[in-house]
């Protein structure tokens, strides 16, 4: 995998990979808090040979630049949308398949509303579009965070956030390069938000895979499911034995039902 940096603006450079055929559609993969493009080597490996594949590390994550002096705004989800636009600017690609894991998939939501012509299709896995966390979870999330320091985060990322040994330690090693101010900022402005009405005024197709073991996501998943339920090119595809990082868990199962949801769109496209 090769990573290149787009100078995007003063001061801020956006780590990416591009690769495959440029004259196919280009499938864009975004990660989620803590982790960066890395989470999706094997989806590019995979993909590339029918697509144009990018991924991105968001600002502050992987080798991407991260705000100075940073305020909440900086680090807001639409902050971090507007890097995936303009990065898609700079290399002149005007439309994308969307797939995006937990905060990643907010910032499709999110580009959705900021430019809806700019997405062929939506994949999400790991989020939910609504998400109302007490004050007491938002304070022991950030005490936490700032006792154990970003080291001390990955660790504990590393040891809880999969039953698979391999996961863990690639998690781990992507939660090392997060910067701090990230990881507490995004973990605030993520902590309280509701993207239904986006769902409910948009009518790209969109796919939902939920991992059986994503148990704090899935939990908040019953209004969302019931909203996309009714809209006509949604579907709802279980991963019973993943849990958060689906992609990275079971790669096999998730890239075979991207790829059948990818077609199923060429195919109505088509015709």
């Amino acid at each position: 995998m090769k990573n290149e940096k787009a100078k995007l603006g003063d001061n801020v450079e956006i780590e990416y990979s591009l690769s495959g055929a440029e004259s196919e559609e280009t499938l864009l993969f975004v990660h989620g808090l803590g982790s960066n493009l890395d989470q999706f080597e094997i989806q590019q490996q995979y993909f590339e040979k029918n697509y144009q594949v990018l991924l991105i590390s968001l600002h502050g994550h992987g080798n991407s630049s991260a705000p100075i002096n940073p305020t909440p705004a900086d680090y807001s989800v639409r902050e971090m949308a507007r890097d995936v636009q303009a990065l898609l600017a700079h290399l002149g690609i005007n439309k994308v398949h969307f797939v995006g894991n937990s905060m990643g998939g907010l910032v499709g939501y999110e580009l959705l509303e900021m430019d809806e012509g700019l997405l062929s299709s939506l994949t999400t896995f790991g989020t939910t579009a609504r998400l109302h966390s007490s004050r007491f979870t938002l304070w022991t999330l950030l005490t936490l965070m700032r006792f154990l320091g970003p080291k001390g985060t990955a660790w504990l990322v590393g040891k809880t956030a999969s039953k698979d040994k391999s996961v863990r330690a690639r998690l781990k090693r992507m939660y090392e390069m997060v910067s701090k101010n990230a990881l507490e900022l995004i973990t605030m402005n993520i902590a309280d938000y509701d993207y239904m009405d986006t769902i409910c005024r948009h009518n790209i197709p969109m796919m939902l895979i939920r991992g059986g073991n994503d148990k704090e996501i899935n939990k908040n998943l019953g209004p969302v499911l019931e909203i996309m339920g009714n809209k006509p090119y949604f579907e709802l595809v279980e991963m019973p034995n993943a849990g958060h990082f689906a992609n990275m868990e079971k790669p096999s199962d998730f890239n075979e039902i991207l790829k059948r949801f990818l077609l199923k769109q060429s195919i109505r496209n088509y015709l």
